[in-house]
Order: C-alpha cells, then structure tokens, then sequence
C-alpha cells in the first residue's frame, strides 16, 4: 500500500510510485479530505460526548484487586 496526500497546483499531476508497485495493477483514489481544523474540531466534540461511568472501576482498583485473575 502507498499513500500519498499532495495539494495539487496544476490540472495535471504526477505521483511517483515506490519501486514495489512497478509492473503491478494499482488503483488510484482522489478525494478531498477535510481541512486540519475541521478533523480537530470532530474530536473535540466527539471527546465531549464522552462521560465517566461511576461504576466502573479505576485502572489503579483494577491492577490493585487483580481483576483479571477473576476472569
């Protein structure tokens, strides 16, 4: 797999493959991916939405009481 993200500044662009893909049947993708900010912007509010649940325990509960050794 080769992956590439490029502003292009022209109609035409080149994209050089590594040596791996010479001779080999590729396919190519274009699509416009979401400016810097907007992706920051989605995980903030995603990270948001997320809440503690009272009643799960702590990492430090569950390394101290041996959880796993339960399961």
């Amino acid at each position: 797999m080769y992956r590439e993200i490029i502003i292009p500044t022209e109609k035409k662009h080149s994209v050089e493959l590594p040596p791996s893909l010479y001779g080999k049947k590729v396919e190519v993708i274009v699509f416009e991916i979401e400016p810097e900010k907007k992706v920051q912007d989605i995980k903030k509010k995603f990270l948001d939405d997320i809440v503690a649940i009272p009643d799960f325990p702590s990492l430090e509960q569950i390394r101290k009481e041996g959880w796993p050794e339960k399961w």
